[in-house]
């Protein structure tokens, strides 16, 4: 037993130094250059940015012979070390140290140029298997359920918190110091790269809290190797020696003759009276740690090469320990990216009621950082923050009546495809797919010293499509956000759910379910709840729900049902993707100032695919909500899916990017865009309300309207369609009257009135039903003259008596 115990040790390693990473066995194979496909997507502009020193993502990293699968940590940081020229990533769900390599950083790349499928491009050095980093009561089990919807999957989410706890991360300067808890006890961790003796050792050196309870780490593995725990060149007679001593852990990869001769050591530098080093099964080697009384600080020293000099690290282990001072380090570092950025903004023209100015976006800098902006919200002195989905976030100062010295400051960086932003009393939460962050800016040097995980509670996958999309608060201080299916059956609790985490970061629970692709959310002034959803298996067109606990919107492979829904909440609207209208939806803002004309307390909806901006005309008819929408005339440089109004102005902020849809729009050339919509004090003339009536249409303008035209029903046209619901990809435009035909009802209009106010038309419409989609194209003039030659599409869900 004893000498099987030994026959285990960690992680593989080279057969030579010198021999290339092509050629290690432990390395993957890269394809030849004439084999690979050309992306449509040049990912080489996210290979050229300086992320940082660190860089979250689904890190795929070591593969090893006798485990076929990737090494993925789904939620990972890569940290930068040794300047680039080496790397380890640490997994944050379990608390685990995936992998380390040298000779390369990372390769990033991901499905149009995202960015979340990073994978080491390195020599490997050391990794370990998915699975606790920190054992339980002795046990490394994996406690974490097995989805219900994916049977035969793996565990899910996060270790349990009283197991243990990823907090966040510290930066000071390029250095990372991870902070996390074990229990009870509370842990600092700086991996870093050091030469000592000769040797480049990966270092670990940790700060661990008192614990009243023994503590066992695991620090790396591989299931081929066989290995000691003693000094460095003899063989042991036990597979666990006292640190005490000196000893090293050595492991080898037998050759298929004659000794092994290279491999790994493990050491520890400063270890606390009665720690062990151990060798477990599965070439597993582990460190046990006593119960401590106080903060200890301890170095795990991990080499990979010729065992020939391996001896040196026996000096190492020995030597007077030198730690730095890990609390010292949470303290803010030197600065990393310099002044602030000054461009030159735009005035938008024009003679109609909102313009469009434009926020410069820095293309250009320092950095080669691709802002591809996709949140956005105000401190209360007016500064905005920006979140890109290329892993910034940054500070926009300036935005005066000119717009003349803008200002961008960058403020945080390697984020996971962050796609929405908030700020609670002044402190930035971004939402990332793995997790929302809070961004604390310790010193106020306009950089966020100390990126804490509010809640990583979301359970992903490395399916692309998983997008993690917006972050809106309610009145309670809860947060919301919505998660994007896997274009399949639901393998996770999460996929195509709304997620609501509470003020205090500790739970996350489900809202709704059945969506697809919903990229974007709003919260109105009474806490309605709206979320977007666009086109695709079970989701016909375009849609706008507006949001019920535990209802269902569609999406039938996100039911998360025993058996597939046979209906769904109907949206608050449908839009086509005919007439130039929305082929992919953002989110929605709700008006809150005077200041921006006559809409305060109306719903906005922004487009994304379109560049497109709309004002939503929303009633309840015994419980059931149903909308209208008219489309502002303005025109966007990119996709817009985020807005706020900034308290200082009381004007609107958009801000979006091009990647799917709008990468196919002729006026969306910008890969980012930060644009505010400005009121201007002209009339609106526009629709400004709408309503169902038993018999009729009602609505009601902005502005007083000229009767005669408007009273005209030749001046009027209403067609008329429904979508089918089924799994097919999006669907046709079918007739109601003949629900198998193609194509369009014309609706008749018995006659216009006009109201006493001048601002309300009335249209009668005979046996007027429930429709998904209608358009009104009306060609009326205002009182003062002006040609209203404009359009409202509208849904019904419910007519007033039926």
């Amino acid at each position: 037993m004893l000498k099987q115990a030994c026959y285990s040790l960690i992680i593989t390693s080279l057969v030579c130094l010198q021999v290339p990473a092509q050629n290690n066995p432990a390395s993957p194979a890269k394809p030849a250059a004439a084999a690979k496909k050309k992306p449509e997507f040049d990912d080489s502009i996210l290979q050229a940015m300086d992320h940082g020193p660190f860089y979250f993502g689904s890190i795929h990293g070591s593969t090893n012979v006798n485990r076929p699968e990737n090494n993925i940590a789904l939620k990972g940081v890569a940290l930068k070390l040794a300047g680039g020229n080496a790397g380890m990533s640490f997994d944050t769900e379990l608390l685990r140290m995936a992998d380390g390599w040298r000779g390369g950083y990372l390769t990033i790349e991901g499905e149009r140029t995202t960015g979340g499928h990073p994978r080491r491009d390195g020599e490997y050095v050391f990794s370990t298997a998915p699975g606790p980093g920190w054992a339980k009561g002795g046990i490394f089990q994996d406690p974490r359920p097995v989805p219900v919807e994916n049977p035969r999957g793996r565990p899910i989410g996060p270790l349990p918190r009283d197991w243990a706890k990823f907090k966040g991360l510290y930066r000071h300067g390029e250095k990372t110091i991870l902070s996390y808890t074990v229990g009870t006890s509370e842990v600092l961790e700086f991996p870093w790269v050091e030469e000592k003796e000769g040797l480049q050792l990966f270092t670990r050196t940790l700060r661990v809290n008192s614990s009243s309870e023994p503590m066992l780490m695991l620090i790396c593995e591989d299931p081929r190797a066989v290995g000691y725990v003693g000094a460095p060149d003899k063989m042991a007679t036990s597979y666990q020696i006292a640190l005490a001593q000196g000893n090293v852990a050595v492991m080898t990869v037998p050759r298929s003759e004659g000794p092994p001769t290279d491999g790994i050591a493990v050491g520890v530098v400063g270890a606390p009276k009665g720690s062990t080093l151990e060798i477990g099964l599965r070439g597993r080697v582990q460190l046990r740690l006593p119960s401590m009384a106080k903060a200890t600080t301890f170095q795990v020293v991990i080499f990979n090469g010729k065992k020939s000099v391996m001896p040196a690290l026996a000096k190492v282990v020995k030597a007077r320990p030198q730690f730095p001072d890990l609390k010292q380090m949470c303290n803010p570092g030197p600065k990393m990216w310099g002044e602030a950025l000054k461009v030159q903004g735009s005035l938008g023209t024009g003679t109609g009621p909102y313009v469009v100015d434009t926020i410069t976006v820095p293309e250009e800098n320092p950095y080669k950082s691709w802002i591809r902006c996709s949140g956005v919200d105000f401190f209360s002195d007016g500064r905005a923050a920006v979140s890109s989905l290329s892993g910034d976030v940054w500070l926009v100062s300036g935005l005066n009546s000119k717009l003349d010295n803008v200002q961008w400051k960058r403020f945080a960086t390697g984020l996971y495809q962050p796609l929405g932003l908030r700020i609670v009393k002044d402190l930035v939460y971004v939402t990332c797919r793995d997790q929302i962050v809070r961004l604390h800016d310790f010193n106020r040097d306009g950089e966020a010293d100390y990126y804490e995980s509010f809640n990583n509670d979301i359970s992903i996958t490395d399916h692309y499509h998983e997008f993690v999309l917006d972050l809106q608060t309610d009145s309670a201080g809860n947060f919301y956000f919505a998660k994007g299916g896997n274009l399949g059956n639901a393998s996770l609790p999460h996929h195509g759910t709304l997620c609501r985490v509470s003020p205090d970061g500790s739970r996350l629970d489900i809202v709704a379910t059945g969506l697809r692709a919903p990229n974007g959310l709003g919260v109105g002034p009474n806490n309605e709840i709206s979320v977007s959803d666009n086109e695709g298996n079970w989701v016909p067109s375009s849609r706008v729900n507006l949001v019920k606990q535990g209802g269902f919107y569609g999406h039938v492979f996100t039911s998360h049902t025993p058996e597939p829904p046979t209906t769904y909440d109907p949206p608050l609207f449908w839009l086509p993707h005919t007439y130039d209208v929305d082929n992919s939806s953002g989110g929605q803002v709700w008006v809150n100032s005077d200041r921006w004309g006559p809409l305060k307390g109306h719903m906005l909806h922004t487009s994304y695919g379109a560049c497109l901006l709309f004002h939503v005309m929303h009633e309840e008819i015994d419980g059931v909500a149903q909308g209208a929408v008219f489309k502002f005339p303005l025109s966007f440089d990119s996709g817009i899916m985020r807005g706020r109004f900034r308290e200082q102005d009381g004007q609107l902020y958009v801000c979006g990017l091009n990647v799917w849809q709008s990468a196919n729009r002729s006026g969306a050339n910008k890969r980012g865009i930060f644009q505010r919509v400005r009121y201007t004090g002209k009339p609106l003339q526009m629709p400004a309300a709408f309503h169902v009536k038993k018999n009729g249409l009602e609505i009601t303008f902005t502005d007083p309207l000229d009767p005669a035209s408007a009273g005209d029903t030749q001046n009027y046209g209403i067609e008329q369609w429904n979508y089918k619901w089924t799994s097919n990809y999006g669907s046709p435009e079918f007739s109601v009257q003949d629900p198998d035909k193609k194509g369009h009802d014309t609706v008749e209009i018995k006659k216009a009135v006009v109201g006493a106010d001048n601002k309300t038309v009335f249209l009668e419409i005979d046996g007027l039903k429930p429709v998904m989609q209608m358009k009104i194209k009306y060609n009326i003039n205002a009182a003062d003259g002006t040609a209203l030659k404009q359009e409202i599409f509208n849904t019904i869900n419910k007519v007033p008596g039926e």
